[in-house]
């Protein structure tokens, strides 16, 4: 929530001074920011929830059977990697020329 209320002064300090008409306008790279914001808090959001429902399985499996601890962790970590990838698309669209 914090990086969806802080996007629009990113978005002005990045901004160069702009003319007359373009001040009524609403700059382009507003829409830059707001769709990386937005890229990252959903998969941060999903990675989350992934972590915690794969977590909780993998812990409830591995106290009946603690042989399967290792698999658990590696289905734990699937998860995570949706916010790494989240972070990426959020890079490409900021790296993009407005």
């Amino acid at each position: 929530m914090l990086s969806l209320i802080l996007t629009p002064f990113a978005a002005a300090a990045e901004a160069q001074p702009a003319t007359e008409a373009q001040s009524t306008a609403l700059q382009p790279s507003i829409f830059k920011f707001l769709s990386a914001t937005i890229a990252f808090a959903v998969a941060a959001i999903a990675a989350g929830w992934a972590v915690s429902k794969a977590g909780a399985a993998g812990l409830a499996g591995s106290a009946e059977r603690p042989e399967i601890r290792t698999t658990a962790i590696i289905i734990a970590a699937l998860g995570e990697a949706i916010a790494i990838y989240g972070i990426v698309i959020a890079i490409l669209i900021l790296g993009q020329p407005t």
